[in-house]
C-alpha cells in the first residue's frame, strides 16, 4: 500500500456582496485521485480540517481521511470560511447563506474540471459533522450537487439540546468564539469511549473559531425545514448518530429517519459507544466502517 499522498487546494469563491474569497481544502488519497469517488467533508463547529485527519494517538488510528484513502476513496477536507486557512470575511456577513453558496461553487468546479485540480469528479458524496452536516444539507437541497450525503452528529428533530444559550449569547459578543475547553469536553466526548491523551490533543490542537453569523443563522433554525431544506434533500442519504451524543441523541434515529421526506433513501445507523465527534473516540471504526459499507452499494461505480 502506498503512502498517504496529501495535496492543499484554493478555490476561488465570490459572496454576495461581489468580493473574492480563498476556500481552502486538502486533499487525501492513494496513489492518484483520479476515477475515485471524492468525498467533501465538512467540519462542524469550533473545528477546522484537521477533524478529518487527526495522527494516531497510543496505537489507535483517528484519521478518517487516511482510512477512507485506503477504501479507494479520494478525501477533500475543507477549512470552512472563517476557520482554517480559508477567507474569514465580517463575521456577522458570513451567514448560512453565503457558506451554502461558497460551497456550492467548490462543488460546481469539482463536477466541470474547473477546479484546481482541472479534473471531473464524476461521483462526490458530501460528508457532514455536527453543524457541517446542517450545511451539507441545506447545499444538496437547494442545489442538488452530489450524488450522496453523509450527516453525521446532527438530528433535525424538535428536541432539547444541552447548550446553554446564555453562554453562547455571551460567548458571540465577540464576532468569532470558541466554546470554553470544559464546555467542549463535555459536549463532543464521551468520557468513557475517548483516550484522555485524545481529548488533550483535541482540545490544544484541532479548536477553531466559530463566526457568529454561521451560528446565529442556523443553529436557531436547526428544526425549520424552510431554512435548512432537509426536506428538499433528494439523493439518498446516511445519517449517523452517536450512542452517547448528548447533542445529537442515537434515541432519535426514528423520528430523524423521517425528516428527510423526499430523498431517494435514508439509512439511519446508531454507532456504538461514541458520543458527538465520532472520529476522536476509539469506536470510531464503527463509523467509518458503515459508511463504507453504505456507499459501497449506493455508488453504483465504487
Amino acid at each position: 500500500m502506498s503512502t498517504l499522498s496529501i495535496e492543499r487546494l484554493v478555490f476561488p469563491v465570490t459572496l454576495s456582496d461581489g468580493n473574492n474569497y480563498s476556500l481552502v481544502g486538502y486533499l487525501y488519497f492513494h496513489g492518484t485521485w483520479r476515477n475515485r469517488p471524492l468525498q467533501v467533508t465538512l467540519h462542524g463547529g469550533n473545528y477546522n480540517h484537521k477533524y478529518w485527519h487527526i495522527p494516531e494517538i497510543n496505537g489507535h488510528a483517528y484519521s478518517y481521511a487516511e482510512d477512507m484513502a485506503r477504501r479507494s476513496y479520494a478525501v477533500l477536507a475543507l477549512d470552512l470560511l472563517g476557520t482554517g486557512e480559508s477567507s474569514k470575511p465580517d463575521a456577522d456577513f458570513l451567514s448560512f447563506q453565503q457558506m451554502g453558496s461558497a460551497l456550492h461553487q467548490v462543488l460546481t468546479g469539482l463536477r466541470s474540471g474547473k477546479g484546481p485540480t482541472g479534473h471531473v469528479f464524476s461521483s462526490i458524496v458530501l460528508v457532514g459533522h455536527s453543524l457541517g452536516s446542517a450545511l451539507a444539507a441545506h447545499v444538496q437541497g437547494t442545489y442538488h450537487d452530489a450524488d450522496a450525503l453523509v450527516s453525521t452528529g446532527l438530528v433535525f428533530v424538535p428536541h432539547q439540546r444541552p447548550l446553554d444559550p446564555a453562554l453562547v449569547t455571551e460567548l458571540a459578543k465577540n464576532p468569532h468564539f470558541k466554546l470554553p475547553p470544559q464546555v467542549r469536553r463535555e459536549l463532543f466526548h464521551e468520557a468513557s469511549g475517548v483516550d484522555p491523551a485524545v481529548l488533550d490533543y483535541d482540545c490544544a490542537q484541532l479548536d477553531d473559531f466559530i463566526p457568529r453569523g454561521y451560528v446565529f443563522t442556523i443553529f436557531p433554525f436547526l428544526e425549520d425545514p424552510s431554512v435548512t431544506r432537509v426536506n428538499q434533500v433528494t439523493s439518498p442519504v446516511l445519517v449517523q448518530l452517536g450512542e452517547f451524543d448528548r447533542l445529537a441523541p442515537g434515541s432519535l434515529a426514528q423520528q430523524e429517519a423521517a425528516v428527510w421526506s423526499s430523498a431517494a433513501s435514508c439509512t439511519v445507523q446508531v454507532v456504538p459507544g461514541v458520543g458527538h465527534c465520532f472520529n476522536s473516540h476509539r469506536g470510531n471504526l464503527g463509523s467509518w466502517s458503515g459508511i463504507d459499507a453504505w456507499l459501497s452499494k449506493t455508488l453504483p461505480k465504487h
